[in-house]
């Protein structure tokens, strides 16, 4: 369970009925997609909410129907919904008061029957006082008086809020504060980031199918790894800019970029079949433009007989030598290889992003560098370093003093960044160079 034991309060129903809706006005921000097109949802939706003054994890879930178990993603939403009513605490049952019970509605009941679970229908879009009246036909599920809310409009949200809070155990003091490390695992389409997510998870907390685009939404969840408690986000697969992506796909890849923006440490999964492919160069550039701590992890070794390291690491560096500085890790996320070693090394590119540099030999290193290597010149003027400033960490952000930031073209900033990270180890870690010089005096006219 995510959250150090936090009671998990699941958001559930048939399609379309406004489940997103409601858990993102339950948290008082938008984190689920919300589309009419039903289905959009299919992994499990985690937030931190609070409910009767302590806090606990709402969950927004894929729509529940009857016919799911003849298509593989449908059945494996299935699964990850029952999954979540039988580690609830208690269920919000979403309907719609503008059709009134449907047979899909009596189906969920009787699931929820079946489990046993403490649950409040929320008889949803009920956004007139004339609509509210709607929410009596769902007394004959026989779980208890509906209570009319519209997610939209916000009306009676605080109803509900009120009715979980009578469900739930009395508020626990909430172990450890914010999550240590945030991180996200990105990547094209397909390369296995749902199945990475999961095994480090050590359950199927994402839906995972062969076919392309089957996580639409980022999910963010909590765990505990050696004492750490850590936030990881999946993400939508991230396509080629030029092929066009609009309603549910563009919402997912605009949350992929923000989940990178949001995190400490990006992991960027390569298929080991297919090797590196320009839509992989392309998130990795986004990733260095963002100066986030970067990792990429090349799954599906499982799939790659007799592998030959060298052999993968040399094509790749030679498609993408701006990739030299990231470390390279193989694993397997079907036989769960490689991941004791991926958290690892996260958490150490976290506590470096963090750290200081010895201010003395950072000094010592860039004059060093300067006294040996020359920079541009022009008019009889050469460049000079004046002073060197480590202004902050998170990203390490240096500031050079020279006297013509003209004078250092981009060749010798990047001599000057990989003496910096050969000395001080910063493989995967962001490093923020930046050359500053005075502002040049006005001719007098």
């Amino acid at each position: 369970m995510p959250g150090g034991g936090l009671p998990l309060v699941s958001i559930v129903g048939r399609p379309n009925v406004g489940k997103s809706t409601l858990f993102n006005k339950l948290l008082g921000r938008r984190v689920a997609i919300v589309d009419d097109m039903p289905g959009v949802t299919r992994d499990r939706i985690f937030g931190r909410c609070i409910i009767g003054g302590g806090p606990c994890h709402l969950v927004d879930t894929g729509g529940l129907t009857e016919n799911m178990r003849g298509d593989a993603i449908e059945a494996a939403v299935e699964k990850q919904i029952l999954m979540s009513i039988e580690g609830s605490a208690a269920l919000v049952f979403v309907t719609d008061v503008t059709t009134g019970v449907l047979p899909e509605d009596r189906f969920v009941a009787d699931i929820i029957r079946r489990k046993n679970k403490p649950v409040v229908i929320a008889a949803n879009k009920a956004d007139s006082p004339r609509a509210a009246d709607g929410a009596l036909e769902f007394h004959e599920l026989g779980l208890g008086a509906p209570l009319p809310v519209s997610a939209k409009h916000g009306a009676n949200i605080e109803a509900l809020r009120a009715r979980l809070a009578e469900l739930l155990p009395p508020p626990a003091a909430e172990p450890g504060g914010e999550a240590t490390v945030r991180f996200c695992v990105v990547g094209r389409p397909n390369v296995g980031k749902s199945s990475i997510t999961n095994a480090i998870l050590g359950e199927e907390r994402c839906v995972v199918s062969p076919v392309p685009g089957t996580t639409r939404d980022r999910v963010d969840t909590e765990f505990t790894f050696e004492d750490s408690r850590f936030l990881i986000v999946d993400t939508a697969g991230m396509r080629r800019r030029k092929t066009k992506i609009e309603g549910v796909e563009f919402y997912g890849y605009t949350r992929a970029r923000d989940a990178v923006r949001d995190s400490d440490v990006a992991v960027l999964i390569l298929d080991a079949v297919e090797g590196l492919m320009e839509g992989d160069k392309r998130i990795a550039s986004f990733i260095l433009e963002n100066k986030k701590g970067f990792l990429v992890a090349v799954n599906k070794m499982d799939l790659v007989e007799s592998p030959d390291y060298k052999i993968f690491m040399k094509n790749t560096l030679s498609a993408a030598p701006f990739l030299r500085n990231i470390p390279f890790l193989f694993v397997s996320a079907l036989e769960r290889s490689g991941m004791k070693s991926l958290m690892d090394r996260i958490v150490d590119i976290h506590a470096r992003t963090r750290e200081l540099l010895p201010l003395e030999l950072l000094q010592n290193v860039i004059y060093d560098t300067r006294m040996l290597y020359s920079p541009r010149s022009r008019g009889g003027r050469s460049g000079e370093i004046k002073n060197v400033i480590h202004e902050h960490a998170n990203p390490p952000r240096v500031i050079i003093k020279v006297n013509d930031p003209e004078l250092f073209p981009p060749d010798y900033v990047r001599l000057i960044e990989n003496r910096l990270r050969s000395v001080f180890n910063l493989s995967g870690v962001p490093l923020d160079l930046v050359f500053s010089g005075g502002k040049k005096k006005k001719k007098k006219k």
